[in-house]
């Protein structure tokens, strides 16, 4: 045991100690606060809204994918191999960065997919989910000259799809996606064709009224309120987009608008 001189000599390390523990509990606060930024604006939450807004644009000759559709799939051009087919696309704004999503059913090649614009213009980035697995492709590709979405995959294997091919037809009633196969991308066969015609489609009308949608500038099918005002948004992605933050959407959308005029009276 201390006498009363060592025992005063033994207490007196315990506030340094603390101290001590306090900064080090304070370095990690601070560490982990600067993490959590630093992934936040790798994760995207720190995008600007004219970023955002550069995003959208690139990705706007893809709109025409936008909905639900309903089809006949074909395991090859001819074949007897035929089943019926559902997919449905819609934008996706998850942590503020636009991008257009898009489910299979069934799901005999992909599950679903992710398309991003790439770094140059007219390039976009397809992550693909794989059927059988938790596995993502990545397929890289442009808008060719026949207006058709032609995406490759970065890495050929004879069993997988090595090239797709998306496009709309017949004023954009009709969506085709076209599966490639090869272990040479210069000689590729084709597999199966998925054709869809878009839900509630009637022939019989060559047009209809556009109704613009206030988060992406695509037509819209779907209306919206908001302070007695009505809008339209064209899918599910961007319906939850307006009801998380209306008044920066609306803001947007008036931008885009400003800017559309001001360019036209320019010209």
């Amino acid at each position: 045991m201390c006498n009363s001189d060592l025992g005063q000599f033994c207490q007196q390390p315990k506030p340094q100690w603390k101290t001590i523990f306090h900064k080090i509990m304070l370095s990690c606060v601070i560490v982990a606060t600067c993490c959590e930024c630093h992934f936040s604006i790798l994760l995207g939450k720190e995008i600007s809204q004219d970023d955002q807004e550069a995003q959208k644009e690139k990705l706007m000759p893809l709109q025409n994918f936008i909905g639900g559709w309903k089809g006949v799939a074909m395991q090859k051009l001819g074949g007897s191999a035929r089943w019926s087919a559902e997919s449905e696309w819609a934008w996706s704004f998850d942590e503020g960065v636009p991008a257009i999503v898009f489910e299979l059913t069934p799901g005999r090649y992909f599950t679903s997919g992710r398309i991003v614009p790439g770094k140059e213009d007219n390039m976009y980035m397809l992550e693909a989910k794989h059927t059988e697995s938790e596995a993502v492709e990545t397929f890289t590709g442009f808008i060719d000259e026949n207006q058709q979405l032609e995406l490759v995959n970065d890495v050929i294997e004879p069993s997988r799809p090595a090239r797709l091919l998306i496009k709309t037809l017949a004023d954009n009633k009709r969506l085709v996606l076209t599966l490639q196969y090869g272990s040479n991308i210069k000689r590729l066969q084709q597999g199966a064709t998925l054709g869809y015609t878009r839900k509630g489609t009637v022939f019989a009308t060559r047009s209809r009224p556009i109704n613009e949608c206030v988060v992406t500038g695509g037509e819209g099918n779907q209306q919206v309120s908001y302070q007695g005002e009505t809008y339209w948004v064209c899918c599910k992605g961007c319906l939850s987009m307006f009801e998380d933050n209306p008044e920066k959407v609306i803001a947007a959308y008036e931008a885009r608008k400003a800017k559309e005029r001001a360019k036209q009276q320019s010209q």
